[in-house]
């Protein structure tokens, strides 16, 4: 079993959080310093990011946590691979949305389920159904001049 100087993990676990702190991906950081990307998410999940201090402040006390376990429903196979940054992939949009309009709709949200009130839903599926309906008519127009 290898032993390693807790200097050396301590110097590990800084770099780490200094490349996710640059955005970069788990195998990318693992890739860097030689280590796992399983071990880069691990090092991220339970030790916090080590801060900025001035030279006449004391180091502050490192506090470790242990990553909570995973109950034995959330272990299926069936579940879409997650992204190795563990952040859940957000739906692709066209356009932006302006800031108010989301804000608007979450407004609106049930605070209990997290969905839209169904009138609302029916709203927005019908204007949308007609924006579709519309610019179907309009490419199909394009192409039969042409």
């Amino acid at each position: 079993m290898a032993t390693t100087n807790p200097t050396d993990t301590d110097e590990r676990t800084t770099r780490v959080h200094q490349l996710a702190a640059r955005r970069l991906s788990h195998r990318a950081i693992g890739r860097e310093l030689g280590i796992a990307h399983t071990t880069v998410g691990r090092i991220l999940r339970t030790t916090p990011a080590p801060v900025e201090r001035t030279e006449d402040a004391p180091p502050a006390p490192v506090e470790r946590t242990t990553p909570t376990p995973v109950d034995q429903a959330e272990r299926t196979t069936s579940a879409p691979p997650t992204p190795t940054s563990g952040n859940p992939r957000a739906p692709r949009l066209l356009h932006p949305l302006d800031p108010r309009t989301i804000q608007d709709l979450n407004c609106l949200m049930d605070p209990r389920t997290g969905a839209l009130p169904a009138p609302l839903v029916r709203l927005l599926r019908s204007a949308a159904d007609a924006r579709r309906t519309s610019m179907r008519a309009t490419a199909h127009r394009i192409a039969n001049e042409g």
